[in-house]
């Protein structure tokens, strides 16, 4: 009775083309998908924004919350 609804973001990177945008990856949507297109206009500065703001977020590295050991031996001295 109900449909389900699949909510998937993702960002893409491409070019207006007149009507059409070309994208600069495949996606992996089957055709005939709804669905619902933002568009946001890139220049050198904002590239390079998100770079460096991309960079430190993998500088800051991941927290998955476990305890993190230094040596080898600090694993078998718990």
């Amino acid at each position: 009775m109900f449909k389900e609804v699949v909510t998937l973001k993702k960002i893409y990177r491409g070019t207006v083309e007149g009507n059409v945008i070309r994208v600069e990856e495949i996606i992996d949507l089957p055709l005939g998908t709804q669905t619902l297109v933002t568009l946001k206009t890139m220049n050198k500065e904002n590239q390079e924004d998100i770079r460096n703001r991309q960079l430190r977020l993998l500088d800051q590295g991941f927290a998955f919350g476990k305890k993190l050991y230094r040596k080898r031996e600090d694993l078998y001295g718990r």
